[in-house]
């Protein structure tokens, strides 16, 4: 009795031990581990509350953070949205899952590098509005964390690069940058060379290769943005999708290019061949036009015909108004 008394002591021991090098801060699968158990208690809920008939929805969650243009995303997102928060810290996260009494760990960022994480609780009830309203939050309240490793940020998708046409790339690349000598001047010709192949008898909606898109065209922005980001990705340039979104029933959306150069991102618009420019000239970011919407200007579109003018301008401030994104970038660069 004495024996089987020690092996089950063992036993437990063996357990608590194992726990602990499961979840103790700091070891290499510790992180990992926890997001695969948080995943697995979210399903649990979901579940039970589908089990209690009440069916999950989707809501979106609004609120003011003290740090006007910060960025925040829900983890695990289940629609993929971030928000970059206005001139007054106002922002809205669409689209994410809603269920009696769920928790959202929110990160929010200054940057794209030191971040702090909040938890929510939604209510217990669904808002009519389909918004729920968290108030003002203080980014200095959240727990540090590091926004470029934390787990469970759906607000990026990674795709695969078209190595099988490396060389096409190569050669037009050299062709539409010969004798540029600026980082901006190959940029606008490369934003120029694509806003040309706006094609709207082009209607094949898979996408295909990005070299497809820049022989033949196409009339969708996702593609013209993607096949912009293969040749800057060809040139060393670290360039991302924007997909953005605004707020009308049901939303539209628009896909643009941000360039990391000269020390910050600068944003391009493919699909019309545009930029948005700050007062000193400066190719504008994705934050700067959100912050300062007065950038998108009737002048940049005086080449589209009246309606089509007044309908691009309408979705263009609706989306950057919104501050609604999800980004896209390569797996892997040449």
């Amino acid at each position: 009795m004495r024996i089987r008394w020690k092996r089950r002591e063992f036993v437990l021991l063996a357990f608590a031990l194992v726990l602990v090098l499961l979840f103790l801060p700091g070891l290499p699968w510790s992180a990992s581990t926890r997001h695969s158990l948080k995943r697995a208690v979210i399903k649990a809920r979901i579940k039970l509350a589908r089990w209690q008939g009440v069916e999950p929805r989707l809501m979106s969650i609004s609120g003011r953070i003290d740090a006007p243009g910060a960025r925040v995303q829900a983890l695990d997102s289940r629609s993929g949205w971030a928000s970059l928060a206005d001139g007054e810290g106002n922002f809205l996260l669409r689209d994410v899952m809603w269920y009696p009494n769920a928790v959202y760990d929110l990160v929010i960022s200054k940057d794209e590098s030191a971040a702090t994480m909040m938890t929510l609780r939604a209510p217990s009830t669904f808002p009519e509005s389909g918004r729920f309203n968290a108030g003002a939050l203080g980014i200095g309240l959240g727990s540090p964390v590091d926004f470029e490793s934390v787990i469970g940020n759906n607000s990026i998708t990674f795709e695969d690069f078209d190595i099988k046409n490396i060389d096409y790339y190569k050669d037009l690349f050299a062709t539409l940058t010969s004798g540029k000598q600026s980082d901006e001047e190959r940029i606008i010709a490369i934003n120029d060379f694509v806003a040309s192949k706006l094609n709207y008898n082009e209607t094949q909606f898979e996408p295909g290769s990005p070299r497809r898109v820049l022989e033949r065209g196409s009339q969708f922005c996702g593609h013209l943005t993607s096949a912009m980001r293969t040749l800057l990705a060809i040139g060393g340039y670290r360039a991302r999708g924007v997909n953005i979104i605004d707020d009308s029933d049901p939303p539209g959306t628009h896909v643009v290019v941000e360039v990391f150069y000269e020390g910050g991102w600068h944003l391009y618009d493919p699909t019309y061949g545009v930029r948005f420019l700050l007062k000193d000239a400066e190719v504008a970011s994705y934050r700067d036009v959100r912050l300062d919407p007065s950038l998108i200007s009737d002048d940049l579109f005086v080449k589209l015909d009246p309606q089509t003018q007044s309908q691009v301008l309408r979705l263009l401030r609706g989306c950057y108004r919104t501050g609604c994104y999800h980004l896209y970038d390569f797996k892997s660069k040449p």
